[in-house]
């Protein structure tokens, strides 16, 4: 199958499939990148609020 054609069915996919797919991608790239997975595992033990970004933010973000 050519990426051509797994972008065709992505398509069809429901929203929630379309979300576990884009989580599966994701794991792969993180379990394949060690500087991603370091980057990644640094963001998220950071303490420090300063640091985060609030849920609502990023909705927002995506939706642009």
């Amino acid at each position: 199958m050519s990426l051509t054609q797994l972008k065709q069915e992505a398509v069809e996919l429901s929203p929630a499939e379309q979300s576990e797919l884009i989580a599966f991608l994701g794991s792969i790239q993180i379990a394949e990148d060690d500087d991603l997975r370091a980057e990644l595992t640094r963001k998220i033990d950071d303490t420090n609020p300063a640091n985060w970004v609030d849920l609502d933010d990023l909705q927002k973000r995506w939706a642009n």
